[in-house]
């Protein structure tokens, strides 16, 4: 016979209504169409795999950095607290130096009423200021030993 495009059987060719899934089974073998389907199905159970391990890898990386941000967190308010005590500390010095001022007539001392003291010298040396030239003058204050003190002559009263 010759070569012509209708199937020399008749029974051979498809009839006009015949459904899609009928078509694939003949055109293809069965066993293949399940097989391209399980092997879709393993891929897609893999790329589900990989990415869960993805996203608990993620998860704990981002725990880490939480708990580093933590402790960092811990450390600065740590840090914070001891300069909150420092900065009172220091506002408290002016408060105490104005209430001793205040309160208790305190007052810093004056050139004239400090007493110098050497180490290993008999004598004292105490500056006098003369109210007529405005100079500073040193007088000997006595003749004992500057970790000597006499009931009968008080320090306060060596510098005056």
């Amino acid at each position: 016979m010759a070569i012509s495009d209708k199937p020399a059987n008749r029974r051979a060719a498809a009839p006009y209504n015949t459904d899609i899934g009928e078509l694939f089974v003949r055109r293809f073998n069965v066993v293949s169409i399940y097989v391209v389907v399980l092997l879709l199905l393993a891929a897609a159970i893999v790329w589900s795999g990989i990415k869960t391990a993805e996203a608990v890898q993620q998860y704990h990386q981002d725990y880490k950095t939480l708990q580093d941000m933590k402790k960092q967190e811990r450390k600065l308010q740590i840090e914070h607290q001891r300069l909150l005590i420092e900065q009172q500390t220091f506002s408290a010095t002016p408060q105490i130096a104005s209430r001793a001022v205040a309160e208790l007539g305190m007052y810093s001392p004056t050139l004239k009423d400090k007493l110098i003291i050497q180490p290993g010298v008999a004598t004292a040396l105490a500056p006098v200021v003369s109210d007529d030239d405005d100079e500073l003058d040193l007088d000997v204050v006595g003749p004992r030993a500057s970790t000597d003190i006499s009931p009968e002559e008080p320090v306060a009263e060596a510098g005056q």
